[in-house]
């Protein structure tokens, strides 16, 4: 009997089960390729008593199948198994990872088989091939009922309850195990995971399932180990994320984010690419303060839990000439208490001296692009791009590491996978603009001159698609600036404030780039005038993603605080 052991409340990817690739969710994908094993007597939906999961007992109804619905402790896998596998009376029973895709049905025929050719066997494992590669079907395990009774019965600690019975690993003494081969081509030659447990994991797999669809293949293990074979390319998308070991420590992180209304979202785009990171790299559950519905649901598509900043709170946004700048953000008593708050808030909020006094004593604060007075009491200042003025720093008392530079520039990964394609720049001017004013003096000037000019309204998420066509981008100075440098546009600026002007000319001057500050924008049509001659045409400026080198020093804070 199988059991699909499956939870919907993932800390790094909530809901992950339910989440699509390709045309049907993950479950989905598990159970249908269960159903093609011909040794199988039934498949059970393993899960916990939880609100959260009650949609895992709709789809065990609506697919005919059974659900153990565990009542006792959430983070108890092993006792969870233990019992599922009693109620069921289930001898050889076979564990199916709920975030493990690519399972394949003749390779869990054969393991069946194994097991009943060998009775005395507590475990059936398969032998790493000649090469010490290990085999590629992941998320699957094959033992006895006695075996999970006694791993259960060994695992007397939170971190060995909490997975999957690595107790029978750890004494390999106590459980008789059969090793059986598989045939060559189920092997995993590249190691890499075939799991999703973050975003990047779910982004690999349906490049996957879109390139096999391109092919007419299915959406298989074989076929997908064949793809991978062909393109290796492809495993660069997770190749970094962090397989969490048992007992590991997991950071909470918040980051607390200006968005919407008055702010833009460029803060937005930068801190999700971060947090993505922290995910997938340090293993560390993410979530954002923030009272932007469309920045909300920008975020949960991620898969990145949100909280509402105005609760608890009084920072609001609505619009920037409305702001409390100096009110500050207050964690509501009713959340856990987070190890890491990160900050990206707007440019000319102060937070005043006693602005820590509303964070909890022990976390650790990080501050996105602000320096100034209250900035101090940070543990860690990050200025992701140029603009960094060392003199603000300079007195003798102790004070934020401060990390900054073109090495430290976050680029997200949808401008990423557009870097160094060539794409046709069929725009002239990409602007984004808050003054309706502006917006239309753009519009005449592209009607008198024959410009092909696109003014965004409003976010958009093919925004950069949009940048990667055009040669020149308008806007107020901001983090897409460096995201326009590596996509070939040539940035220009309509500064919004004397500061946004200072930033701006120390981004051209640091980068070695032509001044695109303007006073008005009349004076557009002078740069697309000159930006047309061959010998003044933009070349492209080397920008590459730093955001690796932010999160080592993020995790920094914490190892100097174990050492």
């Amino acid at each position: 009997m199988t059991f699909v052991v499956v939870r919907l409340r993932s800390s790094r990817l909530p809901g992950k089960q339910s989440r699509l690739i390709g045309d049907r969710s993950m479950l989905q994908w598990i159970v249908d390729h269960l159903r093609a094993c011909k040794e199988l007597d039934d498949i059970v939906i393993a899960t916990v008593a939880e609100k959260e999961n009650k949609p895992l007992r709709e789809f065990a109804r609506d697919q005919d199948l059974p659900c153990f619905w565990y009542e006792g402790e959430v983070d108890h896998v092993t006792t969870r198994l233990r019992k599922a596998a009693e109620e069921f009376n289930s001898d050889i029973c076979i564990l199916v990872s709920g975030d493990c895709p690519l399972i394949h049905a003749p390779s869990i025929d054969r393991l069946i088989r194994e097991a009943r050719q060998y009775p005395d066997a507590d475990i059936i494992k398969v032998k790493k091939d000649d090469e010490g590669n290990p085999p590629a079907l992941q998320g699957i395990q094959v033992a006895r009922r006695r075996a999970w009774q006694l791993a259960d019965d060994l695992s007397d600690r939170p971190e060995l309850k909490e997975h999957q019975f690595p107790i029978i690993g750890k004494r390999p003494d106590l459980f008789k195990a059969h090793l059986c081969r598989f045939s060559k081509n189920l092997y995993n030659p590249y190691h890499h995971r075939l799991s999703v447990d973050t975003w990047a994991d779910l982004e690999f797999m349906n490049e996957i399932y879109n390139a096999l669809s391109a092919i007419n293949r299915p959406f298989s293990l074989p076929d997908a180990l064949d793809l991978l074979k062909k393109r290796p390319e492809l495993l660069q998308i997770n190749r970094h994320v962090h397989q969490m070991g048992v007992g590991e420590e997991r950071r909470k992180v918040l980051m607390v984010v200006d968005v919407g209304n008055g702010y833009g979202y460029g803060h937005l785009m930068r801190s999700r690419e971060l947090a993505l990171q922290i995910i997938e790299r340090l293993g560390w559950p993410v979530s954002f303060a923030i009272d932007n519905e469309k920045a909300r649901h920008l975020l949960n598509e991620s898969g990145i839990r949100t909280i509402n900043k105005a609760q608890g709170s009084r920072l609001k946004a609505q619009g920037i000439a409305d702001k409390d700048n100096s009110s500050a953000f207050q964690i509501p008593k009713s959340l856990d208490p987070f190890d890491l708050i990160i900050l990206d808030i707007y440019y000319q909020r102060d937070l005043g001296t006693g602005w820590r006094q509303g964070f909890p004593r022990n976390s650790k604060i990080v501050v996105l692009d602000h320096v100034g007075s209250w900035t101090k009491k940070a543990d860690l200042i990050v200025v992701p791009g140029v603009t960094y003025n060392k003199s603000i720093f300079n007195q003798k008392k102790k004070r934020p590491r401060v990390i900054a530079g073109k090495q430290y520039v976050i680029l997200r990964r949808e401008i990423r996978r557009l870097y160094g394609k060539h794409i046709k720049k069929d725009i002239d001017l990409l602007t984004y603009l808050y003054s309706p004013d502006q917006k239309e003096a753009v519009r005449n000037l592209a009607h008198k001159n024959g410009y092909k000019v696109h003014v965004i309204e409003e976010f958009r998420t093919d925004f950069p698609e949009l940048l990667s066509r055009s040669r020149m981008f308008l806007s107020g100075f901001g983090y897409s600036f460096y995201e326009a440098l590596a996509l070939g546009a040539y940035p220009i600026t309509l500064p919004l404030s004397d500061t946004h002007e200072k930033d701006a000319m120390k981004f051209y001057d640091r980068l070695g780039i032509p001044s695109g500050v303007l006073g008005s924008v009349e004076e557009i049509e002078n740069v697309l005038s000159k930006l047309a001659q061959k010998e003044n045409r933009f070349e492209n400026q080397r920008i590459e993603d730093g955001t690796p080198r932010i999160t080592e020093e993020i995790a920094s804070l914490f190892k100097a605080e174990q050492s």
